[in-house]
């Protein structure tokens, strides 16, 4: 998600990066990178670490924090890299429990340089994504098996000792990459402000108003959806991002 504040249920550009206690400060690729201590027990709670009672699920648990965490930096590594590349500037990173946040005040964009740097971070996951089914394939070498394989990773339904391709660790690495990947990036492109794609939407359309009210819609939908699925955290991720939308939605009629 790109960094931006609200005011009177406008979307503006931020002048500063986000207020976080950063706990891992570091430098890739030229870019400043800032990591909040609570994004690694959000990925273990979402991991299953609540439920470990053995010590070989110890690996999944710890595979996918390491590989959500890959995937959320890569995810805001997207938007600084291209943003940099198009407007210069000198972009910053926040990897926060809530995915994270990408902000370059220096850079100078157009509209549809805006929006291509906006989609560059869910196109990173997904390219992500579909570089770990390949090599799933190439493992296996069965490009049937390891593309069903790779689907059935999507939806979390996947047995590594099962699989004759590799080592049981690199298996889990490559399958969370498939399946956080594609699901990262399918959540930020939803039309829903702050995400990905509600930015990307907020940049073609005129009214702000419209635009929360398709966010604050269409994050309802999904909720019941998720209700109907039993995803219970993404639900309160959902709702807070319909609250969000609410109280911008009230300030634009205020």
């Amino acid at each position: 998600m790109l960094g931006r504040m609200m005011r009177w249920g406008l979307a503006m550009e931020r002048r500063r990066t986000l207020e976080y206690p950063p706990m891992i400060r570091f430098s890739l690729f030229g870019v400043s990178v800032n990591v909040q201590p609570a994004v690694l027990l959000m990925l273990a709670v979402l991991g299953s670490f609540l439920g470990v009672d053995a010590a070989p699920q110890w690996l999944s648990v710890s595979m996918f924090v390491v590989v959500g965490f890959f995937c959320l930096l890569s995810h805001e590594m997207g938007h600084a890299l291209v943003g940099r590349c198009l407007g210069g500037g000198s972009p910053k990173v926040v990897v926060s429990w809530l995915g994270g946040d990408c902000c370059n005040p220096d850079g100078v964009l157009t509209r549809g340089q805006g929006l291509f740097m906006t989609a560059a971070g869910p196109l990173f996951t997904l390219m992500e994504a579909a570089i770990a089914a390949l090599l799933l394939c190439w493992q296996c070498g069965d490009w049937q098996a390891g593309l069903s394989f790779a689907a059935n990773a999507v939806f979390g339904r996947f047995a590594p000792d099962a699989y004759g391709g590799c080592s049981s660790a690199v298996v889990l690495f490559l399958a969370y990459t498939v399946q956080v990947g594609t699901w990262w990036a399918v959540l930020n492109l939803l039309p829903i402000f702050p995400l990905d794609g509600g930015q990307i939407m907020h940049g073609l359309m005129v009214s702000p108003r419209r635009m929360h009210i398709i966010s604050l819609s269409t994050a309802l939908c999904c909720m019941l959806l998720c209700a109907a699925l039993g995803f219970w955290l993404m639900i309160l991720f959902l709702g807070f991002l319909a609250y969000f939308n609410y109280r911008c939605l009230w300030y634009t009629s205020h």
